[in-house]
């Protein structure tokens, strides 16, 4: 957080609120306008910013997405308290923070979108860019649930990480494997 000079203004206080939830999760910033507010979930906030002897500062709308550094930046303007600055988010930020690459397929596209004659979740991968096609792991009696194996990018499919409502789904012993393969059950219309 900054005035309107550039320098950081230190104790300013954030909250970032989930427009879908109201759950609240608030920081305040270090002795040069840096803060950090961890372990949040997905989703559209606002960002309210407070500090002695700036105006109030809101950005609506900040879209948080999972295993992303979002930055909410905000540059505070002097002035008294009962003053307001409301900044409408609309702009996609650029991902400086992290050299990582991934993508978030949402739960509406997952719904969306068919899957082969499985029904597994895994097939999805086929839509992320540099993913090889999902192949089976052994064959299909040593794999009764029908995991796949797939590469991203040329790594080794040992660097592949599955979750299933955000716990490790992977065996131990041979970590490309899932262990346990959720099936969707095809919706009635």
């Amino acid at each position: 957080m900054t005035d309107q000079s550039g320098a950081g203004v230190a104790k300013a206080h954030a909250v970032v609120t989930n427009r879908a939830t109201a759950v609240v999760r608030e920081a305040d910033a270090d002795d040069t306008g840096h803060y950090t507010i961890t372990d949040v979930p997905p989703g559209a906030y606002d960002l309210k910013v407070t500090a002695s002897g700036f105006r109030p500062l809101t950005q609506t709308n900040l879209a948080i997405a999972a295993n992303t550094v979002t930055n909410g930046d905000a540059k505070l303007q002097v002035g008294a308290v009962s003053e307001q600055v409301t900044v409408e988010a609309s702009a996609v930020t650029l991902q400086t923070e992290k050299t990582d690459l991934h993508t978030e397929l949402t739960e509406k596209a997952i719904l969306d979108m068919p899957l082969n004659q499985y029904r597994n979740y895994q097939t999805l991968i086929n839509l992320v860019p540099g993913a090889t096609p999902g192949v089976f792991q052994n064959a299909i009696a040593d794999t009764p649930e029908r995991a796949l194996s797939t590469n991203i990018n040329g790594t080794n499919c040992n660097n592949n990480n599955t979750r299933v409502d955000g716990a490790t789904d992977v065996f131990v012993w041979l970590p490309h494997h899932t262990v346990y393969v959720p099936l969707r059950k095809p919706s009635r219309k």
